[in-house]
């Protein structure tokens, strides 16, 4: 069941920097408006559900939510939900107060620092009691081939960390709707698909810079200035003709514009940009795979969208006049070579129904559920089947 709204939020420290933007069901297509101002937290998800009544709605948000594997298993944390609503209280009670000092650090007040001077993330590394800061990193956080990795998960310092938007994200917004049963967080509580059809708000993690590549960005293309994200206006827009998404004429101006050149358009932009990728994974369903690894879908949790089976492709940047896709292409011959080798669009090579746009990427999740070119009992049957035939490793 595809959600009747679809919601992203380009989260901030700062109040006046958070922007949500939404997609409303209309027939059978999405229609996107402009961004607006998030407000008050504690009546969001409410503000949410006023909007379409009883159908399912997935709201994305740009903080992490989930912890690393190594931190998880010092401390025992085997579901990273039942955690989440013992943090900030009992022995948990100062974990969400960034430590001041090196030696205040540990386990259970794992953010810091408080203030600049001095700080070192290996002080955060020897309080928590791991090895390296690459332990801090979940495997969501890692580089691929479209962008730099993401910062360490309790780390408060500096342009791009993220440890303080976990902090307001998690006791702000996600623990009070845990508790009052508003809320259930992808993937810990299951596949997106099988949450959908329950109906309720499914929260997810995005991260905008993940989607720049699937748009057609340019590298580098200078997200701050006005003049950067007005050079990317006719990717986006050509994308969004190409999905069949509908733009209020208000939002296609503010697009073209470069979202102004205040602080706060680089907010609006990518609150919409982390919209057009939660849209992308529900018309395209291939996307909302996650490794098959519990430590990610119990433990340190994923980011929507992202490629689980390797590093994504940059597709080729359309900068013409808008173009119509057709809606399925003929078979592409596979190439020999490793998996790594065969990123293009393509037909499934068993049932030829499924338009790949980046071949393999999604392989397992049609081949366990949908693909009728095999068969098999279970779904890691049909997997390993598929996987033989059409993915030998070279």
């Amino acid at each position: 069941m595809n959600p009747g709204l679809i919601t992203h939020c380009d989260w901030s420290t700062s109040e006046r920097k958070r922007f949500v933007a939404a997609a409303r069901l209309d027939g059978d297509r999405y229609r996107i408006t402009a961004p607006e101002a998030v407000g008050q937290l504690d009546s969001l998800f409410t503000s949410f559900r006023e909007q379409v009544g009883e159908a399912p709605i997935l709201s994305g948000f740009d903080f992490p939510i989930g912890v690393p594997a190594q931190y998880a298993r010092k401390l025992g944390i085997t579901r990273f939900g039942d955690a989440l609503l013992q943090f900030g209280s009992g022995e948990w009670a100062d974990f969400f107060s960034p430590a001041e000092e090196a030696h205040q650090v540990s386990p259970s007040r794992p953010f810091y620092p408080r203030a600049p001077g001095g700080r070192k993330k290996q002080h955060l590394v020897d309080g928590v009691g791991l090895r390296s800061t690459t332990e801090l990193l979940r495997r969501c956080d890692h580089a691929t081939a479209d962008r730099t990795r993401a910062c360490e998960l309790f780390w408060t310092l500096g342009a791009n960390q993220v440890g303080r938007a976990a902090i307001s994200g998690w006791r702000d917004l996600l623990i009070p709707a845990l508790r009052n049963n508003i809320i259930k967080i992808w993937p810990f509580e299951g596949e997106l698909a099988d949450l959908l059809s329950v109906g309720g708000i499914i929260v997810a993690e995005t991260y905008p810079a993940e989607i720049y590549s699937h748009l057609g960005f340019s590298r580098g293309f200078g997200k701050a200035s006005r003049e950067g994200r007005r050079k990317q206006a006719s990717a986006m827009l050509n994308w969004c003709e190409r999905q069949r998404i509908a733009l209020e004429p208000d939002l296609h101006v503010r697009i073209e514009d470069g979202f102004g050149d205040t602080q706060i358009g680089e907010d609006m932009f990518d609150s919409i940009v982390g919209l057009l990728g939660m849209v992308e994974v529900i018309q395209d369903h291939w996307t909302q795979t996650v490794p098959d690894d519990p430590s990610v879908r119990h433990v340190e949790g994923w980011i929507l969208g992202m490629n689980p089976n390797g590093k994504p492709t940059t597709p080729e940047r359309i900068t013409g006049p808008s173009v119509h896709m057709p809606s399925r292409v003929p078979p592409i011959p596979q190439p020999s070579g490793s998996l790594s080798n065969h990123l293009f669009e393509r037909m499934c090579p068993a049932c030829n129904k499924k338009l790949f746009a980046r071949w393999p990427w999604g392989w397992d999740a049609h081949a366990a559920n949908n693909c009728t070119g095999i068969s098999g009992l279970t779904t890691e049957d049909r997997k390993r089947v598929f996987k033989e035939r059409y993915l030998r490793e070279s």
